[in-house]
């Protein structure tokens, strides 16, 4: 659509930005996952990815993050999985709010990992206070043990 200005008709708002532009709404590159031809629409980690593929990667990451939940012993890698999380639902949100056309079951898969994120995202937060009171507790113990024998041996 042309913009006019001063009765002097001017390029359309894409060419005027240039083609060059690598704005954030404009993707022209293909996903990078291997015998995929569609089209870019935004990068997850290190990949850049189709919306297919970044539905398929955050419901990996969703899972995996469900799994260290569920576990005890995974504690320590809370952080790492809550950044992924944080990134995921970012671009989740991001894809939904370009001006791309999306259907109903799209937009429902985008709405789905941003929701699933976030209860996650909330479920780890509550595993690492948890833990981290958990050490305070114990570090309080310890700390208190040492000051007690610490005094008998000043005695």
């Amino acid at each position: 659509m042309p913009i006019m200005s001063a009765s002097k008709p001017c390029a359309s708002l894409r060419a005027a930005r240039g083609k060059g532009d690598q704005g954030s709404m404009v993707l022209t590159e293909a996903c990078s996952r291997m015998d995929c031809s569609k089209q870019m629409v935004t990068a997850l980690g290190e990949e850049e990815l189709c919306f297919d593929h970044f539905c398929a990667r955050s419901y990996e990451l969703l899972e995996h993050a469900n799994d260290t939940i569920e576990s005890p012993h995974e504690a320590p890698a809370c952080g790492e999985v809550l950044c992924r999380l944080e990134e995921c639902a970012r671009r989740a949100l991001e894809i939904a709010l370009r001006p791309i056309e999306l259907n109903n079951l799209e937009r429902a898969r985008l709405l789905d990992i941003l929701l699933w994120s976030g209860d996650l995202t909330s479920g780890l937060r509550q595993k690492q206070n948890q833990r981290e009171k958990t050490v305070a507790k114990d570090g309080g113990h310890q700390l208190q043990g040492a000051t007690r024998a610490e005094s008998r041996r000043v005695n």
